[in-house]
């Protein structure tokens, strides 16, 4: 049994609440217990679920969120409740209410988000295991910059109630983690069963053209490395997403838009004790950090239509199918590609980043290559990559098709082996 006293260090901006000793000794224990940290927008019994938001900062939870209880039941103890991007709108966790999440092995950059307190979590030592969610590439994006394992099940396989969300469509908890199998054990405790998925003898991946251009070099170098190094285990064969990914990347804002003010809405209604209009209004008004006010403001001004939001759902319909004709087509096991196409940005380049010579979109840049497969709701699993002494973690991101999650994860352990220094 691991030590289950998180490291606090409030220059890292991290931890939101620690549980003492008191706390931790109160918590029910089934098995071998092990230590988990929590992101903020997840209730666990006792603690606050603020979402990284002071507006929603306001008393312990009555329950826990089914995840954390199936968790519980594995032997988790839950020691802390970690930092996250200001209502999981953004991927620095840049939070202006919380403080910034400080990268662990360069305090000058940013973890990523917007869980990016549960990856640090993981990648400083502090706990074995960490939850988070995911969106947009709030799971893998973190797991990618801080070169720990990150995994965002399907969507719909794991138990999404109990959380501060922005899409039913994208939303799903996520685990962060030292290894593989790690995540491989509590997957079985989250969602009990077999999907049948057994990866071939010598797994096929398409590698997408999409979203192997224009990287860092370093990520470029790093997901070379890898290839190489896998190249025993799987065969590659390149492949266009093309059509999947022009309905993906359309139908994301009216999706993720269109949903959230209603997830949010209806939770600062509960918190508050208003009506869901009025209260949305309230939590805009308290939300802190500059880039998620501009979001949630144009929101208020410009709400997405019916027709908008009616053309979107169609969209994302005929991606998912279209996936799952390119995977047969090509009798692909999955696709592999780097999970962001640059290593972590400095603090403070939330809204524009240095790449290959010019500024780019920050939140553009960082979810380039996770926005598409959020929408067709598939399940990700990054692995950090072989990278050159003192430098900045790079991830390798597998996607699988939808609720073949076992069978991602098996080949998970089998390119975590020869990926490992």
């Amino acid at each position: 049994m691991n030590d289950i006293s998180p490291i606090e260090d409030p220059e890292a901006g991290v931890w939101t609440q620690v549980a003492d000793a008191s706390e931790v000794r109160a918590q029910p224990r089934t098995g071998e217990s092990f230590a988990l940290a929590v992101k903020a927008n997840i209730a666990v019994r006792g603690f606050r679920r603020s979402a990284g938001c002071r507006g929603l900062d306001l008393g312990p939870e009555a329950a826990d969120a089914p995840v954390v209880a199936a968790l519980r039941e594995a032997g988790a103890v839950v020691v802390g409740i970690t930092n996250m991007h200001e209502l999981a709108f953004g991927i620095t966790s840049n939070n202006a209410a919380f403080g910034p999440v400080r990268h662990p092995a360069d305090p000058t950059r940013a973890a990523g988000g917007s869980s990016g307190g549960s990856a640090a979590a993981v990648a400083r030592g502090d706990v074995p295991v960490a939850l988070g969610t995911d969106t947009g590439g709030s799971v893998t994006i973190p797991a990618s910059l801080c070169g720990v394992v990150g995994f965002r099940p399907s969507t719909g396989r794991w138990p999404g109630a109990g959380l501060v969300g922005l899409s039913w469509t994208r939303d799903t908890p996520g685990l962060f983690a030292r290894t593989v199998s790690d995540v491989e054990r509590l997957d079985t405790a989250v969602a009990p069963g077999n999907d049948g998925g057994v990866p071939a003898s010598r797994p096929r991946l398409g590698i997408p053209a999409e979203l192997v251009e224009d990287l860092d070099p370093e990520t470029e170098a790093a997901f070379a490395t890898a290839l190489d190094r896998c190249g025993d285990v799987v065969e590659t064969v390149d492949i266009e997403l093309g059509r999947v990914l022009d309905l993906t990347r359309v139908a994301e804002m009216a999706i993720v838009l269109g949903e959230s003010r209603r997830l949010l809405a209806d939770v600062a209604a509960r918190a508050l004790g208003l009506s869901p209009e009025v209260a949305f209004e309230r939590l805009v008004e308290s939300v802190a950090s500059p880039d998620v006010r501009a979001v949630l403001e144009a929101e208020l001004a410009h709400p997405v239509t019916a027709e908008e939001y009616a053309r979107a759902q169609g969209e994302v319909a005929r991606a998912r199918t279209l996936y799952t004709n390119l995977l047969a087509e090509h009798d692909l096991d999955g696709l592999v590609f780097p999970g962001t196409p640059a290593p972590a940005p400095l603090l403070g380049q939330d809204d524009t980043v240095e790449h290959l010579g010019g500024p780019v979109s920050t939140f553009g840049l960082y979810t380039r290559n996770t926005g598409q497969g959020t929408m067709l709701g598939a399940p990700m699993l990054t692995l950090p990559a072989p990278v050159p002494a003192g430098g900045l973690p790079v991830g390798i991101t597998l996607q699988g098709a939808r609720f073949r999650d076992r069978a991602l994860l098996a080949l998970g352990l089998r390119l975590e082996a020869v990926l490992a220094p």
